[in-house]
């Protein structure tokens, strides 16, 4: 399962405004829940859940909260920008700004993992989070992930 395959405009959202962690959480599992088709409270906790695991920080202002959900036919993906970094625990408790969010059914852990691995590669360029950070638009950094992506030969 290509990445690109999963993400589109309409899965990126930006300008969000959060308090904590928690409410970044509450605030994208509404707007992902019609796509994932469950309600977004079971997204919002099963992703509450997950961070209770350890933090999905990966420093740099990114994180990449995921979960397995009940009740999904097909691995989901967002991504979502606030306005403000929050804390999220993590390497130095760094803020994070910029979220991928990866849902994905429980009998499908190789494709949940094989996805997690794609956004990693994607984030691994420093000047990439620059620009997914910097750009103005959905469309923006749609293009930014397909640049990435094409160069690490996804």
């Amino acid at each position: 399962m290509k990445l690109l395959q999963l993400i589109g405009p309409d899965r990126i959202f930006t300008g969000l405004r959060a308090e904590d962690a928690k409410s970044a959480l509450r605030q994208v599992a509404e707007l992902i829940a019609p796509a994932a088709g469950i309600d977004a409270k079971t997204i919002h906790e099963a992703l509450l859940e997950r961070e209770k695991l350890g933090s999905t920080s990966i420093g740099d202002g990114f994180a990449i909260p995921h979960c397995k959900c009940q009740g999904m036919d097909e691995i989901v993906v967002a991504v979502a920008r606030l306005e403000e970094p929050v804390g999220f625990g993590g390497p130095a408790d760094e803020p994070v700004r910029c979220l991928f969010v990866v849902l994905s059914p429980p009998d499908q852990p190789a494709a949940h993992l094989q996805v997690l691995s794609q956004i990693a590669r994607v984030l691994k360029r420093r000047e990439v989070r620059r620009r997914l950070l910097e750009a103005e638009s959905a469309e923006q950094i749609l293009e930014e992930i397909r640049k990435a992506a094409e160069a690490e030969g996804m």
